[in-house]
């Protein structure tokens, strides 16, 4: 009896081992064949170029963003530069500027003190007044002439500047009258004048305003004579202001008190408000002096104004003005300068500080 051949355990299980890994190694093979042509889908590969392209515009952006803020840093660094550079500049000429004032200021320094020692002194002046000093010789009014006529408006507006102030002191009493801030300095004004007469003059002081009033011991007085010039300024200060103003009354009477007259000062604030009786001017019912009518025009006062010079102005006499404010006038100025350029004299309207 033929002996049955043993089977081999080992071989089976080796087949099957080798047949396992066979197939696994082509469903690998199948599965990488499947993934290699798989394509990816259209819109996500739309979606990641947009994606792209939003962060490659972005970047774009952000780097346009950084150069301009470098351009900016560049430019306020250029800037700042050139504002440390002008300022340099400006420093350089302010210094230069500080020294030229400095200089200016030595040489304005060494002209008052050249001035104040080629002017009269104080005691020189025929009487003593308060006031700033010889520097009123600069305004160029000059008091000069042989037969001096002194011409004081002593009107209720000569009280003071503003309207409804010299309203209140012309219903007011005498003595708040002559407290007007004008009127004082109208005063000091007079005796500014006075003070400075030359020795040789004969001097003539008349005070107007509705009518008018010679001063001093006798219509015309020397200035050699210190008692004729004590008695002008005592006179003076018995004046009160009040009444309207007529220039026409004022002028009749200086020139008759002193008919060689040959130089003329008058002190006043603005246009004549009244004529005498007779004295020729046509009226109109737009233009009628006072008393006449309870107002006046500015354009009425300056026809008053002209019939007044037409018809009583100093001839051959050289006229200076000392115009003091008033609100509500502004014919005067130039109406006054227009007289006094017309006869040479001088026109002025001097700082609220003088004399």
């Amino acid at each position: 009896m033929a002996e049955k051949r043993k089977e081999d355990g080992f071989n089976v299980s080796f087949l099957d081992v080798m047949a396992c890994g066979l197939g696994a190694v082509l469903l690998i093979l199948i599965l990488v064949k499947f993934s290699a042509n798989t394509s990816i889908p259209s819109d996500e590969v739309e979606r990641l170029k947009q994606e792209l392209n939003a962060s490659a515009s972005q970047a774009s952006q952000l780097q346009k963003s950084i150069d301009e803020v470098n351009d900016k840093i560049a430019m306020e660094t250029d800037s700042a530069e050139e504002l440390k550079r002008k300022i340099e500049e400006l420093k350089i000429q302010q210094d230069a500027v500080s020294r030229a004032l400095a200089d200016k200021k030595a040489v304005v320094a060494n002209l008052e003190q050249s001035i104040a020692a080629a002017a009269p002194k104080q005691s020189d002046d025929l009487v003593k007044i308060d006031g700033a000093g010889e520097e009123q010789y600069l305004l160029g009014l000059k008091v000069e002439g042989e037969q001096i006529g002194i011409l004081l408006d002593m009107s209720a507006s000569m009280t003071d500047e503003k309207l409804i102030d010299i309203i209140k002191r012309k219903v007011g009493s005498d003595q708040k009258k002559t407290q007007g801030p004008k009127w004082l300095r109208t005063k000091r004004i007079a005796k500014w004048l006075i003070a400075r007469l030359p020795k040789t003059a004969k001097v003539s002081l008349v005070a107007f305003n509705d009518s008018s009033q010679v001063l001093g011991l006798r219509p015309v007085n020397s200035a050699k004579v210190q008692a004729s010039v004590q008695a002008l300024v005592k006179d003076i200060d018995t004046l009160i202001p009040h009444n309207g103003t007529n220039l026409m009354q004022g002028l009749k009477a200086i020139k008759k008190a002193m008919p060689q007259m040959t130089d003329l000062y008058v002190v006043t604030d603005g246009l004549p408000t009244m004529l005498d009786d007779g004295s020729g001017f046509r009226t109109s019912r737009n233009c009628k002096p006072l008393p006449s009518a309870k107002t006046i025009s500015g354009e009425c006062r300056m026809s008053v104004f002209m019939h007044t010079l037409n018809h009583t102005i100093p001839k051959g006499v050289r006229t200076n003005i000392v115009l003091l404010p008033l609100e509500g006038e502004p014919h005067a100025p130039a109406a006054y300068w227009n007289w006094a350029d017309l006869t040479g004299g001088l026109m002025i309207s001097p700082a609220g500080s003088w004399p």
